[in-house]
Formats: C-alpha cells, sequence, structure tokens
C-alpha cells in the first residue's frame, strides 16, 4: 500500500496489549470521492444491484405485516454478521434465547442476540428521521461491546488505541492491515465519512453503499464490532436515501460464503485503488441477496396462507390465529409464553398449541414431558434459506 493512489502510509510506534514495542505504518484512507470512473461491467453490476433493490421494496409493500420478512431475515443476519467475526451460534438458540422464560443462553448467543438489538436500534433512529452521527455509532458499537465474550478497551467510544487486522495476537508487523492511528486523523477521517454518505450525490445507493463499507472498514473506528456495524450501516443507508421503506435487505449470508474473497477485496482497494473488483462483487451480493428475500417473503406468505386455510377448514378461530400468523416472528414458542404474550388462561395456551401440533404447524423439540418447546420447523428452514 506504499504507492496506494486512494491513501497514504502514516508512522506508527508504540507498545501492543502483549507489551511488545512497535515502529512501523498504518493505512490513512484518503476523503471518499465524490465522482468515480468504473468499467463498463461494474456499472451493468451497480444497475442490477439497483434494480433488484427496487423489486424487493415492491415485495414488501404487499406484506400485510413488513416483519413477516424482516424479523426472520435479521435473525439469519445476525447468526452469519456474527460468524464472519469468529462467534458462531445454531439459529434454533438465537430463536429459542428470544423467549422470556428461555434457559440461560450461551456466551455466543448472547453476543449474536446483542446485534438483533444493536439492529433495532439503529432501524429506530432513521426510521424518526434522525442522521447517523459519531455518538449514535458509539452507542450502537457499545451494545454490542456489553456483550462481547473479549470486551474491547474502550468500548462505546472511537477507539483510542491502535488496532492491528490479522490473527489473534500477531505482531505488527504480521498484520495483514493496520488502520488509522487512533488520533485526530481517524476522528477526521471518520467525519469526513459521515459528510459524504449525507451529501446529496449524483451516484446510484449500491455505489453509494460499496465505497462507504470499503471506507467505515478501512477506518476501523472502533476496537470492536467494526465489520458488524459496518454491514449494519449497509441497511442503515438505503433506509437513509429511501431505497427501502423497511430494513428487508441483509448482505452477511451471502459474505460468509465468501469470507475470504470478501476480505480480499477490501484489502485489494486499499493495494490498488482500483475500486471495479470491489464494487461489482458488492454488487453481486446485494442483487443475490434481495433475489433471495424476495423468494422467501413469497415463500412465508404461501406458507401462512397454507397454515390460515387449515385453520378455516376446521372452523378454529380466536388466539390460534394470531398464534399461527406471528409463528414467523416467534417460530420457538412454548405454552407459558403463548399465555402471557397473548393473555390467555394456561388450558387455552396448551390447547392452542395441541391443535397446532396436530396439523403439523408445531413440532415439540425437547422430548421431555414438562418445560416443552415447540418449533414451527417450515418457518425455520425458510429461515435457514434467506
Amino acid at each position: 500500500m506504499q504507492r496506494s493512489p486512494i491513501g497514504r502510509l502514516v508512522p506508527i510506534q508504540g507498545t501492543d496489549e502483549y507489551l511488545r514495542e512497535y515502529s512501523y505504518f498504518a493505512y490513512l484512507p484518503d476523503p471518499l470521492p465524490t465522482d468515480i470512473s468504473l468499467s463498463n461491467e461494474a456499472w451493468n453490476d451497480v444497475a442490477e444491484a439497483t434494480g433488484a433493490l427496487s423489486a424487493l421494496g415492491q415485495a414488501c409493500n404487499p406484506l400485510p405485516n413488513p416483519g413477516l420478512l424482516i424479523t426472520p431475515a435479521l435473525a439469519r443476519e445476525a447468526v452469519d454478521t456474527s460468524a464472519l467475526e469468529g462467534t458462531y451460534g445454531a439459529l434454533a438458540d438465537v430463536l429459542e434465547a428470544r423467549l422470556p422464560q428461555a434457559r440461560p443462553a450461551s456466551p455466543e448467543v448472547i453476543e449474536i442476540r446483542a446485534y438483533e438489538r444493536m439492529a433495532y436500534q439503529a432501524f429506530a433512529w432513521v426510521r424518526e428521521g434522525r442522521p447517523i452521527t459519531i455518538g449514535m455509532l458509539e452507542n450502537l458499537q457499545g451494545i454490542l461491546a456489553t456483550q462481547s465474550r473479549n470486551p474491547p478497551r474502550d468500548p462505546g467510544r472511537v477507539r483510542e488505541h491502535q488496532v492491528l487486522i490479522g490473527p489473534r495476537g500477531c505482531t505488527v508487523y504480521d498484520a495483514r492491515y493496520v488502520p488509522p492511528p487512533p488520533d485526530d486523523r481517524l476522528r477526521a477521517g471518520l467525519d469526513q465519512w459521515l459528510g459524504w454518505i449525507h451529501e446529496d450525490l449524483p451516484l446510484p445507493a449500491p455505489l453509494r453503499c460499496a465505497l462507504a463499507h470499503y471506507q467505515f472498514e478501512a477506518l476501523h473506528p472502533f476496537g470492536d464490532g467494526n465489520g458488524r456495524v459496518g454491514r449494519l450501516l449497509v441497511v442503515l443507508q438505503l433506509l437513509l436515501h429511501g431505497v427501502l421503506r423497511e430494513p428487508a435487505i441483509t448482505i452477511s449470508p451471502w459474505l460468509l460464503k465468501r469470507r475470504e474473497l470478501y476480505q480480499a477485496h477490501l484489502l485489494a482497494v486499499s493495494q490498488t485503488g482500483d475500486w471495479n473488483p470491489w464494487v461489482s462483487f458488492f454488487c453481486h451480493a446485494l442483487r443475490e441477496q434481495a433475489q433471495t428475500l424476495i423468494t422467501g417473503a413469497g415463500s412465508l406468505m404461501k406458507w401462512l396462507e397454507g397454515v390460515r386455510a387449515a385453520l378455516n377448514e376446521r372452523h378454529w378461530s380466536g388466539v390460534i390465529v394470531k398464534v399461527a400468523a406471528d409463528l414467523i416472528d416467534w417460530p420457538i414458542v412454548t405454552a407459558s409464553f403463548i399465555a402471557d404474550h397473548y393473555d390467555v388462561s394456561a388450558p387455552t395456551a396448551k390447547s392452542v398449541i395441541d391443535r397446532l401440533v396436530e396439523i403439523g404447524v408445531l413440532t415439540e423439540m425437547t422430548g421431555r414431558t414438562y418445560g416443552r418447546r415447540f418449533a414451527a420447523r417450515d418457518v425455520m428452514a425458510l429461515v435457514e434459506y434467506l
């Protein structure tokens, strides 16, 4: 990166967390461009991603409840964006942990659930018409940091120490990438980035998201959680610019399958200044995930219509109809959860579950006669596909 046309190396020195002294260089990216020259192939990829996002927005419009797609997609996003950072949890465990009476979750699931809380808070912030700010980003990162298995040194604020990208415990000399030093230049770079994402620029939204995501990861403003916050910011930008009315897009499931290529593309931008490969790669992620989520929305609607038809055929009405519809939000339930959530008696809650088991909508998970949990396995299978 010594001759990078979009950044420069700056000298750094100090002592790392293992008390090893170093004297080396960090990479400081230039401000993002307001105009950009791309290959025809990259522009085509931008156009296809733009069209796919438009189609996803249209697919969400007729849904009676936008959560029909958003809630399950976010669950999958939470699992996979965390996996990209080395935190692994089963989707079923994450969904089960949502229950108020859930057993103590593993540290991994607790960390993944923190991502979900962070995301919902961020969505609410943008929906209220509030701009993305450093304080807002610090607050989001703080939510992650409080539940992290390895809390950063400066949770909930822009980092005040040098960080490295590479194998855990590596020296600065062995790092794959050394982000900017934690001084005024990092803060200035973050200020410039924020100004750029809010500026009215004649650039298509997928292109803006690709450039902004690279810059955020290059700056690496926090001691931990940069990847998860950075990927969430893609969704926030699409909401901010009015491309989507609902936070229905996810990209981490696609990126997780291509983890090494994802990391290599980000690094290559800093090394070469060539935006084309990264922009095309990123736009493929947006396009293919939008198409997957459109299919997923259709599948969930078809499932729900089938369940409603089965209930109507048996002339079952009342709370069972509400519980069945909400299984997309809560695909794992217990009798006590239904009793509390829908304000019904314990016998009524048990009857609802028994009937849904009878028609194959719910399946008992534990094999026990007490503390039983029931899952809408068809919904969970569809969420795994998203």
